[in-house]
């Protein structure tokens, strides 16, 4: 746990942010994509599984410009 709190020690607020959100957003993904939308089809519930995946593609478009500011704020050393 030590180790955990040093490196967030080491990243400004807004970076930590934004790289919380993606690992957030990633589990969110990863459960619509495991679990709610083959639920939905298997419950007969067609609308459900299609909003569940729109909000997929809603959050992957999310997550992709996330990780693309990471990646540019590390490219640059920027990201602490």
């Amino acid at each position: 746990m030590q180790l955990k709190r040093e490196v967030i020690l080491m990243l400004c607020n807004c970076n930590y942010n934004k790289t919380k959100l993606l690992y957030k957003i990633s589990k969110v993904v990863s459960f619509i994509d495991k679990h709610a939308i083959h639920d939905a089809d298997k419950d007969g519930h067609p609308l459900c599984a299609e909003e569940y995946k729109e909000l997929k593609q809603d959050l992957e478009r999310h997550a992709e410009k996330l990780r693309v500011a990471v990646e540019g704020l590390s490219r640059e050393g920027k990201f602490g």
